[in-house]
């Protein structure tokens, strides 16, 4: 089930030949369609299950539309601009996933015919006041990932947050929506980002648990259980014994649609972020490149969040490497007047004009940024 990860030589081949120098407008984020279907494909072989896409990890409309139909199960979004973006676009599954929903997010999600997945019996009330008299699609319930430990308690701690519900406000969730004429198909449970390896199972032994409490509540069965995701950027040289999971998934009832939903498992090798060489210099020894884009456009890549910061290194685009001949580091910076405005190092010797590019920039990195910071003005983006 698992396919090779792909390795540091093959992913600089692949960019150096989709990329033409000459056309780049940089800074710029690149993606690759084919990565990503590549990725998708690889996560329905592993798990079996349909996958969602969650938006908010590239934010991009270009990249959902050229999807071909077989990567295209559903989406997941979380707020009225990212729903903007999908207009018109009416996948499988289609969900708005976020606690802090409004009356402008509400009425456009319903406009859209997108499913809630609720947070809060508040959330019931004013989905209920809003609608008016167009037809609501059937919700899902956001279970809190506490729950997890408490119906498996062999499960490991696990970061606790502010999303979902308690077993009592989810029950007391279904009366409420049996008041307000709201169905209910489905619920959804997640542990948190990077916890498949060590959560994963416990998550299919607590929905076990909850299910018959559930549906009893319901006086019905549920459709569909979306149970998270959590896998990591490189989650293919994990290893992770597919089989055994879906050994534990087939437990749950046969009816059920299970679903998976994710961001970095899917985007983070589909995309690069390419920065030009503008000057080189040294100071006291130390070198540096000067870069046309750097933490402005790439803040994650400036790792300013991080105690201890190991930096990237990126290649030459159409380039062989070559070492410099001491071995000393340069330093690639950005255009900021930010000294933290550091993205990378290298040994390679770098020349004024060289296209550089990190690989591994496809999810998060071109919205998680400063914004306008001496209104330097956002990376180009080009789908490929």
């Amino acid at each position: 089930m698992q396919e090779a990860q792909t390795s540091t030589t093959e992913a600089t081949a692949h960019w150096s030949n989709a990329i033409n120098a000459a056309d780049l407008k940089t800074p710029a984020y690149v993606y690759s369609i084919d990565e990503i279907s590549r990725r998708i494909r690889a996560l329905k072989a592993a798990l079996q299950t349909e996958v969602l896409i969650s938006f908010k990890a590239c934010g991009n409309y270009d990249i959902i539309s050229r999807l071909p139909a077989d990567c295209f199960d559903g989406i997941e979004l979380a707020s009225r601009g990212e729903l903007h973006t999908m207009a018109g676009h009416k996948p499988k599954h289609f969900y708005v996933n976020t606690p802090a929903l409004t009356d402008t997010l509400v009425r456009a999600a319903i406009g859209a015919k997108a499913s809630f997945v609720v947070d809060s019996p508040k959330h019931l009330d004013m989905i209920a006041k809003l609608r008016g008299k167009r037809e609501l699609q059937p919700i899902h319930l956001r279970l809190s990932n506490r729950l997890i430990q408490q119906y498996s308690p062999d499960a490991p701690n696990l970061r606790l947050d502010q999303f979902g519900m308690d077993m009592e406000t989810a029950l007391l969730a279904i009366d409420q929506a049996r008041a307000l004429n709201i169905a209910i198909d489905g619920v959804h449970l997640y542990a948190g980002p990077h916890t498949f390896g060590r959560a994963a199972q416990h998550v299919v032994h607590a929905m076990l648990q909850m299910l018959p409490l559930l549906e009893e509540r319901l006086g019905h069965p549920l459709l569909t259980v979306d149970l998270g995701g959590g896998l990591e950027e490189a989650w293919e040289a994990k290893n992770y014994d597919f089989a055994q999971y879906r050994a534990a998934m087939a437990q749950l009832p046969s009816r059920l649609t299970l679903v998976h939903e994710f961001g970095r498992a899917i985007f983070t090798s589909g995309g690069v972020f390419a920065v030009r060489v503008l000057w080189t210099k040294s100071i006291s020894g130390q070198k540096y490149a000067v870069c046309d884009g750097g933490m402005a456009q790439a803040f994650l890549l400036a790792q300013t969040e991080n105690i201890m910061r190991k930096y990237r290194t990126p290649h030459v685009l159409g380039r062989t490497p070559e070492k410099s001949g001491d071995g000393s580091k340069t330093l690639i910076v950005g255009s900021t007047c930010s000294r933290d405005d550091v993205i990378g190092e290298t040994t390679e010797l770098l020349e004024e004009g060289d296209i550089l590019i990190f690989d591994q920039c496809g999810a998060y990195f071109r919205t998680y940024s400063m914004n306008n910071f001496l209104t330097l003005g956002e990376a180009s983006v080009y789908v490929i």
